[in-house]
């Protein structure tokens, strides 16, 4: 390992012990998953990696139903930019990827398990758009709170709104959900976000949703694998309870 003032990373003969540490755990822990099965005894520990959203909103319950349904099994969670998530799951480092509009990639599997509906949302204290029934176009001028522009939410959002002649004033952007709430209560602007990650919000007040006559837009999220792989019983039982609402069940 080679340290600094400024920096922390490893050497190259580090790298190589690193990535084949991993290796060996990971064939470790595949040997014990395989005993286990030949026992009927679903166990292992399935690695997972998400966006913010997707994991402190959807995946959450999913995982704790897992768990409950399978108790010798274990799970480990790691939160990463959607970039990041790919990269991972094209290197085998994971089990599985969740990330907002899913797109294909070579080597990657990318399967849709729900579509969730975006809102409009304000802070009690922001003036009310007075104007019924309210469409997307009354939006132009108003202070909005931004998902950064590198994400897929917020590219699905510019150009939704754009094919409806809306034109709101960014004036902050934040790179997950969780910030981005906290500045809309704050009153810094209104948003449009996914519905499931504000219901808490809404139910206690501290934000407000506006129904807007042609806000349909809906944000599907995706669950990845690599499409070399072969499932375990464990990780085949965790894909299949994912996926088992999912838009095309």
């Amino acid at each position: 390992i080679e340290r600094s003032k400024k920096k922390f990373r490893l050497t190259r003969e580090g790298q190589v012990l690193y990535d084949y540490s991993k290796q060996i755990v990971a064939t470790y822990e595949s040997l014990h998953n395989q005993l286990q099965e030949l026992k009927d005894i679903i166990s292992g520990t399935i690695r997972l990696a998400t966006i913010y959203s997707i994991g402190l909103h959807q995946l959450q319950p999913l995982v704790k139903k897992f768990l409950n349904k399978f108790p010798d099994t274990s799970t480990s969670l790691e939160y990463h930019p959607f970039d990041k998530i790919y990269e991972m799951v094209a290197r085998h480092e994971i089990d599985f990827g969740f990330v907002a509009y899913p797109v294909r990639k070579p080597g990657i599997v990318s399967e849709t398990f729900v579509e969730e509906n975006l809102v409009f949302v304000r802070s009690p204290q922001q003036p009310v758009i007075k104007k019924k029934p309210t469409v997307l176009s009354d939006l132009n001028g108003l202070a909005f709170v931004a998902f950064t522009s590198n994400t897929p939410t917020r590219s699905a959002i510019d150009v939704f709104l754009r094919r409806h002649g809306s034109s709101p004033r960014i004036v902050s952007e934040y790179d997950n959900v969780e910030t981005l709430k906290s500045a809309v209560i704050l009153g810094i602007g209104a948003s449009i976000v996914p519905e499931n990650t504000v219901r808490r919000e809404l139910a206690e007040g501290s934000l407000v949703s506006l129904p807007i006559k042609d806000l349909t837009l809906k944000r599907p999220l995706g669950i990845l694998y690599p499409k070399s792989r072969s499932f375990n019983q464990t990780t085949q039982f965790f894909r299949d309870l994912v996926l088992e609402n999912s838009p095309r069940n």
